[in-house]
C-alpha cells in the first residue's frame, strides 16, 4: 500500500513538468522510465496540460527557392518567441503535407495538397515520434474517387482517430452519396469500416475539431458533424444568412473555443458567425465584420486570443484584432512562401511515447 501511495504522490509530481525533462527522467531508474512511458501517466498529462491552458503555436513555413520546409515551436505571444526549430524527416510527393489537425500535442498529416495520395501521418514533434498509417482498405484511383479525411480525440476511451470518407467523383456535391467510410483508430492501429451511416453531401476537405466533434462543411451547404466517442454523425444548420452560399465562401473554424464559420468575400471582405452554444442551431450569431477596402486578403491562421492571421496582396502577413477591430503588420519575419505559412494553437504532451512499435525519428 505504501509504494502505491509513494508511486501516486511520484506521478503528482512529475505530471507537472516539462515535457522536456519527462523525457530525460526515463532515465534516472526502471521505476521513472516504467512510469512516464505508461498510457496512465501519458493521459495524466494530457490532461494536466489541458486544465493549464498553456499558449503555444506550431509555425510552418515553406521557401520555394530551395524548397526547404521549416516547423518551429513558439509561444502565442506578440512576438511569437521561438522555442525550438523541429525536424521534420517525412517525404512529400506534394510540396509540403496538409496540416490536418493538432489535439493533444499529436499533429495529423496527409499528402493531399496537389496530388492526391492516402498517406497520413500521426506526430508528435516534441518528442519526435511519428506513426505512418497503413493503407486504408478501401484503395482509390484519384481519377475516380475523393477522399476527406477527419482527426479527432475521444476523451471517453481516450482514443485518437482518423476517418476517412471515400466519395465517387461525378455526382452533384448536394445530393445525398453512397459512400464508403473507414475509421483508424489509434488504440487497434487499422483501419475497419464504419457501416450505417447513411448518404450525405459531398465534405469540404477542411475540418475543425471542438469538444470531441469533427466539424466539415457540406455543399448543402450545412455542417456535418462526428461525435468521435460515439462514431456518429450529425448535421447541423448555418445560420439562415449562410444557407443560400456556395461553400466556396465558407470556413468552418474553431474559434476561442466555439464552432464559427467565416463568410468570405472577394477581394478580402469576411465576417465571422459563432454557435455560442454548441449544437444549438438558434444560437448562432454574428460577431464582426471586416471590410477590404480594395486590399486582397486571405484567412491563413487563427491564434487562441481570437486574432485573424490574414495574407495581403500576396505579400505580407497581417493581423486582425476582433477587440480593438484594427488589422496591424504580423511583425513576425515569415521565410518563404507565404501560401505555405501555417500555424496552428499547440499543446506538449507524451501522446505515442508508449506505442513501442513507434520508433523516434
Amino acid at each position: 500500500m505504501a509504494d502505491l501511495q509513494s508511486e501516486d504522490l511520484l506521478m503528482e509530481i512529475l505530471v507537472k513538468l516539462p515535457v522536456k525533462s519527462l523525457l530525460r527522467f526515463r532515465c534516472v531508474s526502471k521505476l521513472w522510465y516504467s512510469l512516464i512511458s505508461s498510457s496512465t501517466f501519458i493521459g495524466a498529462q494530457v490532461n494536466h496540460q489541458n486544465k493549464r491552458n498553456d499558449s503555444l503555436l506550431l509555425v510552418r513555413s515553406y521557401n520555394l527557392l530551395d524548397e526547404k520546409l521549416t516547423y518551429k515551436l513558439c509561444h502565442d505571444t506578440q512576438t511569437m518567441e521561438e522555442i525550438m526549430t523541429i525536424d521534420f524527416p517525412f517525404v512529400s510527393q506534394n510540396q509540403f503535407f496538409r496540416m490536418l489537425g493538432c489535439v493533444n500535442g499529436l499533429v495529423c498529416l496527409i499528402d493531399d495538397i496537389c496530388k492526391k495520395t492516402d498517406d497520413v501521418i500521426l506526430w508528435n514533434p516534441v518528442i519526435r515520434r511519428s506513426l505512418t498509417l497503413p493503407k486504408p482498405q478501401n484503395a482509390r484511383d484519384s481519377a475516380l474517387w475523393e477522399a476527406i479525411y477527419g482527426f479527432g480525440w475521444g476523451c471517453f476511451h481516450n482514443d485518437y482517430k482518423i476517418v476517412r470518407i471515400l466519395y465517387p467523383k461525378g455526382k452533384s456535391g448536394i445530393e445525398g452519396i453512397n459512400h464508403a467510410i473507414e475509421i483508424f483508430r489509434l488504440s487497434r492501429g487499422i483501419w475497419e469500416d464504419l457501416e450505417g451511416c447513411g448518404s450525405f453531401p459531398m465534405l469540404d476537405s477542411r475540418q475543425a475539431y471542438l469538444n470531441g466533434v469533427i466539424h466539415w462543411l457540406a455543399q448543402t451547404p450545412a455542417i456535418m458533424a462526428f461525435d468521435v466517442d460515439a462514431e456518429a454523425f450529425r448535421v447541423m444548420k448555418l445560420p439562415n444568412a449562410l444557407q443560400s452560399l456556395w461553400i466556396q465562401h465558407l470556413i468552418v473554424a474553431a474559434w476561442c473555443g466555439s464552432l464559427a464559420v467565416f463568410e468570405v468575400q472577394f477581394p478580402g471582405d469576411f465576417c465571422l458567425w459563432v454557435m455560442q452554444e454548441h449544437g444549438v442551431e438558434r444560437s448562432w450569431s454574428r460577431r464582426f465584420a471586416v471590410r477590404s477596402m480594395g486590399v486582397q486578403r486571405w484567412i491563413r491562421s487563427l491564434r487562441k486570443n481570437g486574432e485573424v492571421i490574414l495574407v495581403e496582396n500576396g505579400t505580407k502577413l497581417v493581423s486582425y484584432d476582433p477587440m480593438t477591430n484594427q488589422i496591424r503588420d504580423f511583425g513576425i519575419q515569415v521565410d518563404g512562401d507565404l501560401r505555405a505559412f501555417h500555424m496552428k494553437s499547440y499543446m506538449e504532451s507524451l501522446v505515442l511515447l508508449d506505442r513501442m512499435d513507434v520508433a523516434p525519428v
